[in-house]
């Protein structure tokens, strides 16, 4: 996985102005040319106006140091992104500015998020740059679709219309689960969860607003994990698992199901974890990632034999993951080569 680098971990507060956000780009990116190393840069934001404004600002400092900003336009022809930029011929003095990934095709749109996810090493093989430019729509399907690429992000900054940028509705570390590795990343917790519950509050009672009172929930149960309130967290997962049933979402509740298995985790609660994580993924038996939990939940227990399947299963829905592949790798070592008995 990839390491934070000294630019990382400054705190991202809510009054950079726009010069000053383009500026942390660029110290990233740069940092990233001279160790040789990739960088994963996601941006969020709100109008075409402000994104076209600053891709030719970056494009600007980025020119004066020898590099190009190179745009990629995802479609339902070109949407594996890992593999088409690796094949690039000009990826060593190359900055990818990747926009469109709702538009890759697939079941749910999907297809896009889901290559990014499967192939994500190939972000750190091939030593690759890019921006990957989010709408609000695009930014909740990217922390749903691919959770493992998520977890390799470098960077995330946001842009708004506003000349002084202020807090947009949502913000950054809203989304998807809070990346404990990336500590700049997560600011002020409090604040977050005060934005999300206000909206939660003045959202209208009424069936087209129950999913956004979904994204709402999980949101507010990631962020409440993340500060160990763990009470919180429980109740807000209870809340969306309701909602979830009432609406026949299987997705939603398999999320909601399998966030709830990482909470009694936490809480050293290893049985309610694996229950948890076992109804996660028989309502979602596609889902890679629910697969690669319950066997790192099994892994725990000692219970080798069980974890190596779900291992397996990951790795036929994922064959990328090299986190599932190590997992399962351990796991016969403790078998032992002949396949003795577990304890």
């Amino acid at each position: 996985m990839l390491k934070p680098s000294e630019f990382d971990r400054k705190k991202t507060g809510q009054s950079e102005s726009f010069a000053e956000r383009i500026d942390m780009l660029f110290e990233e990116l740069s940092f990233a040319f001279q160790q040789q190393r990739p960088s994963i840069l996601l941006v969020f934001y709100e109008s075409e106006l402000v994104r076209d404004k600053a891709e030719r600002a970056l494009e600007k400092r980025l020119a004066e140091n020898g590099h190009a900003l190179v745009p990629f336009c995802v479609d339902e022809n070109h949407y594996d992104i890992p593999l088409l930029l690796s094949q690039h011929p000009q990826r060593d003095r190359s900055v990818f500015s990747v926009t469109g990934l709702s538009v890759g095709g697939g079941k749910e749109g999907a297809n896009a998020y889901r290559a990014l996810n499967i192939r994500r090493e190939y972000f750190v093989d091939y030593a690759i740059r890019v921006i990957i430019w989010l709408d609000r729509d695009e930014a909740m399907a990217l922390s749903r679709h691919a959770p493992d690429f998520w977890a390799f992000r470098h960077r995330v900054v946001e842009f708004n219309d506003a000349a002084e940028l202020e807090q947009p509705e949502i913000s950054a570390s809203e989304w998807g689960e809070p990346a404990q590795e990336f500590p700049g990343q997560l600011v002020d917790l409090n604040g977050q969860i005060g934005l999300y519950e206000a909206q939660l509050t003045n959202l209208p009672e009424q069936a087209d607003t129950r999913s956004r009172r979904l994204e709402l929930l999980f949101g507010l149960a990631g962020l409440y994990h993340a500060q160990k309130a763990y009470d919180q967290s429980i109740q807000r997962l209870q809340q969306g698992k309701e909602i979830a049933r009432q609406m026949n979402d299987t997705a939603w509740l398999a999320a909601f199901w399998g966030k709830l298995g990482l909470v009694y985790l936490d809480l050293e609660q290893p049985l309610r974890a694996v229950r948890a994580c076992r109804k996660a993924v028989r309502l979602n038996p596609q889902e890679a990632t629910l697969w690669s939990n319950l066997g790192h939940f099994y892994h725990i227990e000692e219970r080798f034999s069980d974890a190596i399947i779900a291992y397996k299963q990951a790795l036929r829905l994922d064959p990328q993951s090299s986190s599932a592949n190590s997992a399962l790798m351990a796991c016969y070592r403790r078998l032992g080569k002949n396949g003795m008995a577990e304890k």
